[in-house]
This record gives C-alpha cells, sequence and structure tokens, in this order.
C-alpha cells in the first residue's frame, strides 16, 4: 500500500512541474479542405520541436480563430496526437473550424492577399501517460494565405 502511494505522490509532484511550450518551426500550409454548411475540415501540416523530456499527447483544442481583427470560427482537433521527447516532428492534424456568419467572404478576401495576421487564443488538453492539463494559450503568426485558394 506504500508503494502505490508513494508512486500517486510521485506522479502528482510530477505533473505539477512546469513544461516548455512546443514551438511550431515551421508552417507547410493546408490541404484536404472539405466545406458542409458552416463547417470547414482541412489538414494542418507542420513541423513541430518539442523541447520537453516527456512525451506530451495532445488530446484536445478549443480555440478561436481570429484573422486580421475579425473573428473567423472556432476550430478543433479531429484526433489526438503525440509529441515525442525532445524531437522534431512532422505533423498534419485534422481539423474541424465553425465558422461564423459572414467567415467565408472574409476567407475570400484574405486569400486575395499575400498573407494575414492569424491569432490563435484557446485551451490545449494535454498530458502525459495518465495525468492532463488544461493549458490556455494565444499565438499570434503572420501566416502566407495563397494555400486558402482551392485548386
Amino acid at each position: 500500500m506504500k508503494f502505490l502511494i508513494s508512486i500517486l505522490v510521485i506522479a502528482v509532484f510530477s505533473s505539477c512541474k512546469t513544461w516548455e511550450i512546443p514551438e511550431l518551426l515551421s508552417y507547410d500550409g493546408l490541404s484536404e479542405f472539405s466545406i458542409k454548411e458552416k463547417v470547414l475540415s482541412l489538414r494542418l501540416n507542420g513541423v513541430v520541436e518539442n523541447p520537453n523530456n516527456k512525451t506530451i499527447y495532445i488530446h484536445n483544442l478549443n480555440t478561436e480563430v481570429i484573422a486580421n481583427g475579425r473573428k473567423l470560427g472556432s476550430l478543433a482537433i479531429k484526433e489526438k496526437f503525440k509529441l515525442q521527447k525532445k524531437t522534431t516532428t512532422q505533423l498534419s492534424i485534422p481539423l474541424i473550424i465553425s465558422l461564423e456568419k459572414g467567415a467565408m467572404f472574409k476567407l475570400g478576401m484574405l486569400a486575395l492577399k499575400d498573407s494575414a495576421d492569424f491569432i490563435f487564443k484557446g485551451n490545449v488538453i494535454g498530458g502525459g501517460w495518465i495525468l492532463k492539463k488544461s493549458v490556455p494559450f494565444e499565438l499570434e503568426r503572420k501566416l502566407p494565405t495563397k494555400s486558402l485558394i482551392l485548386p
């Protein structure tokens, strides 16, 4: 019984340790667009570096997408994924974006420009093997918009 309690205490203290934020090293564009009613499905491609000594599992992501100061919609991931410890990982993440009213017009206008200022603000639920943690974040990036043009 003491062994089980000591394992539990170690797990709780290790979960309290702060993690370094994984960094997006490169953005390789968007692919596999599909639009049904007010839901946009696509894949986000890029390279992410995990500087931590632990593999991080991303269980859920809920965020608002804002482009050039205007809200486009809410974004969520379709499937869980993991970031291996102390490595860079090539990811192709399936996303679902629930669009706001008038967002398709805004996306069309963004596709005419070379780039736009995007803000992603929300919560990500991630963790190690058993324990999960919700972390708020806000990410601002200037991204190319040429990938918004459908073939």
